[in-house]
């Protein structure tokens, strides 16, 4: 509840004589004086994160910078030897297309840059079958039901390589003799395994159906025009176990099983050229004459479209994990027996998970016998636990062939992980992120010649000892941006972005700190005054790559004082972020917050009179720009001091860790989003209790010299328990790269 007292704004505020987002926006010169340090790890320490050596707050948001890593490598021409892959699959045609059987070896980077080597062989079992009917009532319209399933299973050997020069690696790529399986389950190639080499064996069952409701709404003789509705739900269950050499004395052994249900529904607008269209699906006239990745981008190059799609997820997940020291024979013995029963184990419970065989009871008890049974063989385990979860989804996406492929996606989700081992008790988090992916001029097999990233996260974290209730939650914010090909001032605009926000650190309302802004001038210095000219002007060239990454995290104490701000802050502190600053003072003397319906009443016929329309003859008739800008502010200003009385008053942390992160998403009263709101709320609160990780790789042309930065905010700082007991759960849980483990 909104606390039940008139507030006169133009009394209790200060009012801004200048703009204090405008001085923000100024240059910042280098500062000695600064709260930031250089992140150094150990000399000659082996990195134990696919992003390198970190700090509780990178290793926190380490499987989300894997993953968006990963996205912003994936059909980029990196380098022209990254794209040689050794490769061979048979499928069968028809409606046996998901049985078939491959290999797969290729060179991929870690996101730290370590390059490594990959084996893959995969077999799966598969049958889907669609059933098509025209709809008499409607002509030009059909509905479509597909049925089918997949079994599948693979295994995947990853080396690591010395170098990070792809194409000096060429030779052993394609070196037959080089390549490695997983079998046979041998004490002596454990044993052998080098430190960061990882064997993965996952089993999946997939079960699915589709429904679609289409229309031809045009069709000439060289396109159609189509629109179609789809309903989709999937099952699947999936068991893996990993091995992974974390050093000489560690091996680690990890099974996960993993049960997920996806309801998906969706509207999609495309234009095709059905001669493309017929050729592919003629697969008995072309498919043989033509290679099938031919087909696929034929079809991907010959139809333009525009999707929009609701997800919601639903599933559990169990990991069990145990660490032994590979130079001890016994040891070695007991892995390679452990993966001989367990290979059994997996394909048993990836069948039971993915047909509904398994309820949440018997899920548990059969984990627990697992885990009785590797702890006579392995010892205790390291980690246990099952985590249950939920997530909701919506996606956009345009495609226009060779110009431009774009996705927008916001989802909301939040999960439990109940652990069995050290800290045992629950651990929640609250989750909600936005993203948006673009890629421009695409290349048949090459890919887009242009590529932006952009995401932000925010999540809120709780933890409980068995049998207690929860603890006060931490709030962790995340931002990244990739680029392919961006100019050197739009990287440094980036980054410049998060030297804004920790800028207004603790300084509520009045102005930037220096001692708190990110000092990204050290490697990317502003450029000179840009000289005049009238033609021939120099162009800034594009050829920067690389992303730049920030985690923000909010202590217990940052959040208690967050939520306790009082209405007169939290308003001095928004009016610190907007440009209108005219009508934001004009708003801070004439405005009240009401104690009943908890908004900035003011009176806008005097509002229209203070800022008339200067396109109006008539003066006062109609509205102006300052005029709307006014209630805008005073909605967005009411609506941040209700997000956060929401949360002061929320029942129990889990439910306040909710509102928290409704606070930054949109959802909330403000309808602020993400970096908006965080630049009020990171005003809030005491420096002291904030803390920060901020990595930058840029990749410059050879002439130049890279960006390689990591700075993190942690002086004089304490280590925050809950955040490095929830990243270590986190890392276990959440969705694996296919890279990491």
């Amino acid at each position: 509840m909104i606390e039940r007292r008139p507030v006169a704004l133009a009394a209790a505020l200060i009012i801004l004589s200048t703009p204090a987002f405008a001085q923000l926006k100024a240059t910042m010169a280098p500062i000695s004086d600064s709260e930031w340090d250089d992140f150094k790890a150990d000399p000659g320490s082996t990195p134990n994160s696919p992003i390198g050596a970190t700090t509780p707050e990178g290793g926190f948001s380490a499987p989300e910078r894997v993953i968006f890593s990963e996205k912003m490598r994936d059909r980029v021409l990196d380098q022209l030897c990254r794209q040689l892959k050794l490769q061979y699959e048979y499928r069968l045609p028809g409606d046996f297309g998901g049985t078939g059987a491959g290999f797969r070896r290729w060179l991929a980077p870690l996101p730290d840059g370590r390059l490594t080597i990959v084996d893959e062989e995969r077999l799966s079992v598969g049958y889907g079958h669609a059933f098509t009917q025209a709809l008499e009532q409607v002509p030009g319209v059909s509905g479509s039901l597909w049925l089918g399933g997949r079994l599948e299973g693979s295994s995947m050997v990853i080396r690591p390589l010395e170098g990070k020069a792809t194409c000096k690696e060429v030779d052993r790529l394609i070196d037959l003799r080089d390549i490695k399986t997983v079998l046979p389950f041998k004490k002596e190639r454990i044993a052998a395994m080098k430190v960061g080499e990882l064997w993965r064996m996952p089993f999946r069952l997939t079960v699915g159906h589709t429904e679609t409701l289409g229309e031809n709404i045009t069709q000439a003789a060289d396109t159609a025009f189509n629109a179609s509705l789809t309903f989709n739900g999937t099952e699947s269950g999936e068991a893996t176990l990993t091995i992974y050499r974390l050093s000489e004395s560690e091996l680690r052994f990890r099974f996960r099983v993993d049960r997920v249900e996806i309801r998906t529904k969706g509207a999609r607008l495309a234009q095709t050229i059905p001669a493309a269209d017929f050729a592919i699906a003629g697969g008995n006239i072309l498919l043989n004459l033509i290679d099938r990745e031919l087909a696929k981008q034929l079809n991907r190059y010959t139809s333009a479209s525009l999707g929009f799609s609701n997800a919601k997820t639903q599933g559990k997940r169990v990991v069990l994990e145990y660490v032994v020291d590979p130079r001890k024979p016994e040891e070695a013995e007991a892995v390679a027996q452990a993966l001989h029963g367990d290979f059994k184990s997996l394909v048993k419970m990836g069948w039971r998970m993915g047909t509904q065989q398994a309820t949440s009871d018997s899920t548990e008890e059969a984990y627990r016998d697992l885990q009785s049974k590797h702890d006579a063989e392995l010892g205790p385990a390291k980690f246990a636990a099952i985590d249950a979860y939920t997530q909701k989804a919506k996606n956009i996406t345009l495609n226009l062939p060779f110009l431009t492929s774009q996705n927008w996606s916001k989802s909301r989700g939040e999960n439990t992980t109940t652990r069995y081992t050290d800290e045992q008790g629950e651990i929640h988090f609250e989750r909600g992120d936005r993203s948006h992916q673009g890629e421009w001029f695409t290349i048949p097999w090459v890919g887009p010649l242009v590529k932006n990233q952009d995401q932000q996260d925010v999540q809120a974290v709780s933890a409980a000892r068995t049998g207690e209730a929860h603890g006060d939650p931490i709030l962790i914010y995340l931002q990244q941006h990739g680029f392919l090909r961006a100019t050197e001032s739009s990287v440094r605009d980036k980054a410049k972005q998060f030297q804004e926000i920790m800028a207004l650190a603790g300084t509520h309302g009045n102005g930037p700190n220096p001692r708190m802004a990110l000092p990204i001038d050290k490697v990317m210095p502003p450029p000179p005054p840009a000289q005049s000219c009238f033609e021939n002007c120099p162009v800034e060239p594009s050829n920067r790559k690389g992303t730049v990454a920030f985690t923000l995290v909010f202590t217990q104490k940052a959040v208690d004082q967050l939520i306790h701000a009082t209405p007169e802050d939290v308003i001095r502190s928004y009016a610190a972020t907007v440009d209108s600053m005219p009508a934001m003072q004009w708003l801070m003397n004439n405005g009240k917050l009401n104690e009943h319906t908890g908004k900035i009443d003011y009176d806008w016929r005097a509002a229209r009179k203070a800022f008339p329309d200067p396109f109006d003859d008539r003066a006062a008739g109609s509205r102006s720009w300052e005029e709307g800008e006014i209630s805008r502010m005073a909605k967005e200003a009411a609506g941040l001091i209700a997000d956060l009385a929401k949360a002061r008053d929320a029942s129990d942390n889990v439910a306040r860790s909710a509102a928290l992160v409704t606070a930054f998403n949109g959802k909330g009263e403000s309808k602020m989003v993400y970096d908006r709101a965080l630049r009020v709320f990171v005003q809030l609160v005491d420096p002291m209790n904030l803390t920060a990780d901020f990595v930058a790789n840029v990749d410059r042309p050879k002439k130049e010299t890279d960006v390689r930065a990591h700075y993190v905010l942690k002086r004089n700082r304490p280590e925050n328990e809950l955040l490095k007991l929830a990243g270590e759960a986190k890392a276990r849980v959440a969705n694996p790269s296919i890279l990491v483990d």
